[in-house]
């Protein structure tokens, strides 16, 4: 079966508004077409996800993605997330830390997304 071809990286980084955890209006294009990705590998049967977010930045996108990931129902979710910020890549993973499921397993790493890209020859990722 043929990967989603929709694309977690980009240029939005999140922003959050005086005291809340709300992703920054211009993101809930993004996390919705997140969404409805997700859910439609899940209606086709899918019990296990494979995300790939180039241009992770703090990991914020990804972690949402996982989350939203275990709401619907998969029970297998692995994602890699990749940026050349690495006060970002620090924050991801201790965010990743502190929100621990024994149903996700999320790596972040620093490094160039094209080469990250390229490293992802195998197909093995479900959303790009």
């Amino acid at each position: 079966m043929m990967a989603t071809q929709f694309s977690l990286g980009g240029l939005l980084r999140r922003v959050t508004e005086p005291g809340g955890a709300r992703p920054h209006p211009a993101e809930a294009p993004c996390d919705a077409r997140i969404a409805r990705a997700l859910a439609e590998f899940r209606n086709h049967g899918h019990r296990a996800v494979r995300l790939l977010d180039l241009d992770c930045a703090d990991g914020t996108r990804l972690l949402r993605a996982a989350a939203k990931a275990r709401e619907l129902g998969f029970v297998s979710i692995e994602g890699r997330g990749v940026s050349l910020w690495t006060a970002g890549i620090r924050h991801a993973r201790w965010q990743a830390e502190l929100n621990d499921h024994p149903s996700t397993e999320l790596h972040f790493e620093i490094a160039e997304p094209i080469a990250a890209l390229a490293s992802e020859h195998d197909g093995a990722a479900d959303i790009i």
